[in-house]
């Protein structure tokens, strides 16, 4: 009975320690030969517009600050460390980091959502996102397909920016009066917030009050104007329950909608 009972204790302790080890030690081997050294570097960007061209020299940068761990051991990357400084990019809403073995680094990137842009001295487009908040200007080239807040009010209050992403977020995605159809947006402060229009310059007075309700009535008047062949140059809808339109002949009318 005692030479069994030794057997399997001798069986248990090397399944415990002596495989184990020695699978540790090979590892440790294969550590020190390079095996493990950081080779491949990936970026990933998640919920990203395909023509988001301003994130391309953002990438680029990142990717070269991060070559700093190239040919390091994979076992020893201080994950920590490089989390706490992709979290410190203003750019970055989410990240995540993820070892891929045996010499890969994965990093995955939600980007901060662009939705206007400030238009500052020197022709200077300045990414504007939620609450405000400015990011790092970019080349105009490179700047997001959004409206453009134009004044130095923008700029001396991060509050009105917040409140000018706020209007734009209450109009429609689609139809003739959209985010879409919006290239500019102004502040004034007797009249709040007014909006230019792509193409045709058409400048819409919409207040900052009731934000949907005078979207949806502009809407159905550009579709009436547009369905009798008539041209507007402004429309006020910072009234109660009517557009004024002023046409390009220079007449006015009032279309209650």
């Amino acid at each position: 009975m005692v030479k069994p009972f030794w057997k399997s204790l001798t069986k248990w302790l090397f399944a415990l320690i002596v495989l184990p080890g020695a699978v540790l030690g090979f590892l440790y081997h294969l550590d020190g030969h390079g095996f493990f050294d950081l080779d491949q570097i990936e970026i990933v960007l998640e919920d990203t517009p395909a023509q988001a061209l301003h994130l391309k020299p953002l990438v680029a940068e990142l990717d070269r600050s991060l070559e700093l761990y190239r040919g390091a051991s994979l076992w020893k990357l201080d994950m920590n460390l490089i989390s706490k400084a992709i979290g410190g990019l203003n750019w970055v809403e989410v990240h995540s980091l993820s070892r891929n073995w045996p010499s890969g680094l994965v990093v995955k990137i939600k980007p901060q959502d662009v939705k206007a842009l400030y238009l500052a001295k020197n022709n200077r487009f300045i990414p504007v996102i939620r609450e405000g908040r400015l990011l790092d200007p970019v080349e105009p080239k490179l700047a997001p397909d959004v409206a453009i807040l134009d004044g130095d009010a923008f700029q001396a209050r991060a509050d009105l920016r917040k409140r000018a992403i706020e209007v734009l977020n209450e109009i429609p995605d689609d139809g003739a009066f959209s985010r879409k159809t919006i290239s500019e947006v102004r502040w004034h402060p007797k009249d709040g917030f007014l909006m230019k229009m792509v193409r045709t310059g058409l400048e819409v007075k919409i207040g900052d009050d009731q934000i949907a309700l005078k979207a949806n009535r502009v809407g159905q008047v550009l579709e009436y104007l547009q369905n009798r062949g008539m041209n507007a140059k402004s429309l006020d809808a910072n009234l109660s329950k009517k557009v004024l339109v002023k046409l390009e002949d220079g007449t006015q009318s009032a279309i209650l909608r």
